[in-house]
C-alpha cells in the first residue's frame, strides 16, 4: 500500500485532470494515425500521476513522513523559490503537489543510423522535432528499441529521473527524488525549471545544454548561499561540474573520431565492421582518465557496450556548454540577464546557436578593439 495516496478529488482537481486528458486526447489528431496509440499511453499515465498527485502541504502533515523526507521536500520549495526570485526562472505551481513512486519517473530512448552520427528524430506539434522519445513504461520503451533495431538502428535506452511538461501542466515531486543528494536535487530541479521557462521548438540538444549550464551554475550560486563558500555541499556540487566538463571533453573527442571515420570512402560493411575497433578504442581511452574523476557518475561507463546513440545521448546534454559560460561572463554572472537574453533569441525566431555563436563573436571583436 503507497504510504501516500490520493485523497477524495476536489472539483478544481477534477477539472485539472480533464485539462491533462483533453491535451493529450488533442495530440494525436495534431499528429495523425501514426502517433495515436504513442500519444495515448502518454495521456493515460500523464492522467494518472496528475490524478495520483498529493498537494505538499497535505503530505507534510503526514505522522510517517520521515525527517529526511520532510526536509527535503521544504527543500525543493527553497530551490524553487531561489530559482523563481533570483535566477529569473518561470514562477509556475510546479512541486506543490506529491506523487509516490518505485520505478525510473521516465525511459527515454535515443536512435541513430549505424554507418554515420546522425540521430532518428521524432516529430509532434508544439515541440517540433525531438531526438529521443520518452515512455512511462519500461514495456513500452522496449517496444520502441526493437521496431528501432528491426530498421537497422543503434539504440540507447536511458532511466530518467525527472521531466518537464515545459509549463503545460505543473509537475510534481516524485518521490524518488527524495534519495538524491542535496547538490543532485538542487540541480535536478533547476534544470527542469529551465526548461519550463525557455524551450526552443526543434532544438532538442540546444535545450538540454542550455538547462545543463542553468542546472550546474544556478546549483552552485544556490548552495554557496546556503550552506556557504566552505560547505560539503557546495564541494560537491562542483565536483560534478567537474566530472560533467571531463566527461564532455571525452564525449567530444570520441564524437569528431568517429565522425572522422565514418566520412571516409568506406563501404557501409566496412564502416560497421572498422566501427567496432574504434568503439574498444575509444573504451581504453576512458580507462586512462577513469581516476580523475571526483565522483561516480562516469566511473562505470567503461562497461557499456558503446554504438553511435549512445555517443549522441550523452553529448546530447554536455556539448560546448563552455559557451554558455562565455556568454554567462560576458553578462557580468548574472542568470537573470542569460534568461533574457535568450528570451530575447526566442523572440528574434532564429536558431538559438547560430544567434549565439554570432553574438558572442561580435562581442569578442568589440573587446578585442576596446581601449585598455
Amino acid at each position: 500500500m503507497e504510504r501516500f495516496p490520493g485523497t477524495v478529488f476536489s472539483e478544481k482537481r477534477q477539472k485539472h485532470l480533464l485539462k491533462v486528458t483533453l491535451l493529450f486526447i488533442l495530440f494525436p489528431l495534431l499528429t495523425g494515425c501514426g502517433n495515436l496509440l504513442y500519444l495515448s499511453h502518454l495521456g493515460w499515465h500523464q492522467s494518472f500521476i496528475t490524478f495520483q498527485s498529493v498537494p505538499v502541504k497535505e503530505v507534510l502533515q503526514r505522522e510517517d513522513l520521515g525527517d529526511g523526507e520532510r526536509e527535503k521536500i521544504l527543500y525543493i520549495q527553497e530551490v524553487k523559490r531561489f530559482g523563481e526570485e533570483r535566477l529569473g526562472l518561470k514562477r509556475s505551481k510546479s512541486y506543490t503537489k506529491f506523487y509516490e513512486l518505485n520505478r525510473p519517473t521516465l525511459y527515454i530512448i535515443t536512435a541513430s543510423e549505424k554507418d554515420r552520427l546522425h540521430p532518428y528524430y521524432w516529430r509532434f506539434p508544439m515541440i517540433g522535432e525531438v531526438t529521443y522519445k520518452g515512455f512511462f513504461t519500461i514495456k513500452g520503451v522496449m517496444r520502441e528499441k526493437l521496431a528501432l533495431e528491426q530498421k537497422g538502428l543503434d539504440t540507447y535506452v536511458q532511466g530518467v529521473a525527472a521531466y518537464s511538461t515545459l509549463g503545460w501542466l505543473n509537475d510534481p515531486i516524485f518521490s524518488t527524488m527524495l534519495n538524491w543528494d542535496l547538490p543532485t536535487l538542487t540541480n535536478m530541479i533547476l534544470h527542469e525549471m529551465a526548461h519550463g521557462t525557455l524551450y526552443f521548438k526543434g532544438e532538442t540538444d540546444f535545450n538540454e545544454q542550455l538547462a545543463t549550464f542553468i542546472g550546474n551554475q544556478g546549483t552552485i550560486e544556490f548552495l554557496k548561499e546556503r550552506f556557504g563558500a566552505h560547505s560539503q555541499e557546495l564541494g560537491l556540487a562542483k565536483d560534478y561540474q567537474h566530472d560533467d566538463l571531463l566527461f564532455s571533453d571525452w564525449i567530444e573527442e570520441a564524437y569528431q573520431l568517429l565522425s572522422g571515420f565514418y566520412a571516409q570512402p568506406l563501404s557501409r560493411e566496412e564502416k560497421l565492421e572498422g566501427r567496432e575497433e574504434i568503439f574498444r578504442s575509444l573504451q581504453n581511452s576512458f580507462r586512462e582518465i577513469k581516476d580523475r574523476f571526483r565522483t561516480d557518475c562516469y566511473r562505470d561507463f567503461d562497461q557499456k557496450r558503446l554504438n553511435n546513440a549512445v555517443i549522441l545521448a550523452h553529448r546530447r546534454y554536455l556539448h560546448r556548454i563552455d559557451r554558455f559560460e562565455v556568454l554567462y561572463e560576458f553578462l557580468g554572472r548574472e542568470m537573470k540577464k542569460l534568461i533574457q537574453f535568450f528570451e530575447e533569441v526566442k523572440r528574434s525566431g532564429e536558431k538559438p546557436d547560430l544567434y549565439l555563436e554570432r553574438w558572442l563573436k561580435e562581442r569578442r571583436a568589440t573587446s578585442l578593439f576596446s581601449p585598455q
